[in-house]
């Protein structure tokens, strides 16, 4: 039965309210979570699907969550399988070690594939009317730039390039933080989509991605602040309780 509601799921995940600001999530993953918040929800949406999520360390010790993946395979149905693929980046300790990116890959069921149609319309009623959007016979694509997360999306004459395929964030590292310092107000927290299917109008796979880009080298300093006090606070324990210098 699980399985079966699925699709009507993915579908009801990109809605939002129909009223307000836009929802900043992509499928219960929202923005701002922590590794242990995005963990548990997708626990709650795919208990059988399996995840990694790898770890930065200071040299005092200190250690945060820097990024994840997940992968989501329905084996009970070989022949008839479901197939999703997530990838989250997350900044520092200093800035609440929060969700920034966002990134999924979804392969519908093949018997049970909604329309190309009503996987967009779903995502606009989530986001709100897009930036640009573009279509095809067999394919929608879309991208939403907030420069303000309370506003609505701006108009844009081209989708950018913003959240990156093979080169998705690995955490808040210094080039990331570099990058953000131009990217902030050209890619605003960004949204892109595509739905891909057929001539006959039904869906194969589903490409999101999300990632805020307004608040990244402010959360970049607020880290490297945050670790240069840890830093320092072993560093004057540490040489309070040394052992002794050795005979020279």
């Amino acid at each position: 039965m699980r399985n079966k509601i699925i699709p009507a799921l993915l579908i009801w995940s990109l809605f939002a309210s129909g009223a307000g600001a836009a929802e900043f999530d992509i499928n219960g993953m929202k923005l701002g979570m922590n590794a242990d918040q995005v963990i548990a929800k997708y626990q709650e949406l795919r208990p059988d699907g399996q995840y990694s999520f790898s770890k930065w360390k200071l040299p005092e010790g200190s250690e945060w969550v820097a990024n994840g993946t997940t992968l989501y395979n329905d084996l009970s149905r070989p022949d008839d399988m479901e197939h999703e693929r997530m990838n989250f980046a997350f900044t520092g300790l200093g800035s609440g070690n929060k969700l920034f990116a966002v990134r999924r890959e979804l392969k519908f069921r093949p018997s049970e594939r909604p329309s190309t149609e009503s996987v967009y319309a779903a995502a606009v009623q989530k986001y709100g009317e897009p930036s640009v959007m573009g279509k095809s016979e067999t394919a929608i694509w879309a991208a939403w730039k907030f420069s303000a997360v309370d506003a609505s999306a701006d108009r844009l004459k081209s989708s950018r390039s913003c959240i990156g395929r093979s080169d998705f964030p690995v955490g808040l590292d210094d080039h990331t933080a570099k990058k953000a310092v131009t990217s902030a107000a050209f890619c605003g927290l960004y949204i892109e989509f595509a739905v891909h299917g057929d001539p006959t109008g039904l869906a194969n796979d589903l490409d999101m991605g999300m990632m805020n880009h307004l608040d990244l080298a402010r959360d970049f300093d607020t880290d490297n602040q945050d670790a240069r006090k840890r830093i320092d606070t072993a560093k004057a324990t540490n040489t309070k309780s040394a052992a002794p210098a050795p005979r020279l």
